[in-house]
């Protein structure tokens, strides 16, 4: 006779990163007793790769921009740089972009002016104004103003593709 089932299962905060095999034990508190205790365990096939926590830093906020701003000239940037990760993060630096559309991309306009974001601890946040300086070589038009936490990836962090987030 067999039985079949699901479980949830929680691997402990403390598990050191690594890679390790699932093992499955019938009556592994010993209550039944049995010819043969030594056979109650099989191992899953596959491993599961277990990492350490890491901090995830995103904006999320940026102030709109000024509605007018002339190619060279200067304006205020306001964001909230929040670390929504599992860990504690180090010093980072949030940069701002032009763009045409509300996601980063290779076709965005970086601008000077760079804001320097303390470590931040598990879920704290940052919040800085910086003098952003649109280059000279900017066409006429209407933009986005983007901030991109950590755009220069000194932070190893969870996931890298949340970083930025776009004025209205």
């Amino acid at each position: 006779v067999a039985s079949t089932g699901t479980a949830s299962v929680t691997i402990p905060a403390a598990t050191p990163p690594g890679a390790y095999r699932l093992l499955a034990c019938a009556d592994d508190t010993s209550s039944v007793g049995e010819t043969d205790e030594t056979n109650n365990c099989l191992a899953a096939s596959g491993a599961i790769q277990v990492s350490a926590p890491q901090p995830d830093l995103v904006v999320s906020s940026v102030e709109d921009p000024s509605a007018t701003t002339l190619s060279g000239g200067s304006f205020g940037a306001t964001d909230i740089t929040r670390n929504v990760g599992a860990a504690n993060a180090g010093a980072s630096t949030t940069r701002y972009y032009l763009s045409l559309d509300t996601v980063r991309n290779s076709g965005d306009t970086l601008l000077g002016g760079t804001r320097a974001v303390p470590g931040l601890a598990l879920l704290a946040t940052s919040t800085d104004t910086v003098t952003a300086t649109i280059p000279n070589s900017v066409a006429a038009g209407n933009y986005f103003l983007l901030a991109c936490a950590d755009d220069t990836q000194v932070v190893p962090e969870s996931s890298q593709s949340n970083n930025c987030w776009a004025s209205t």
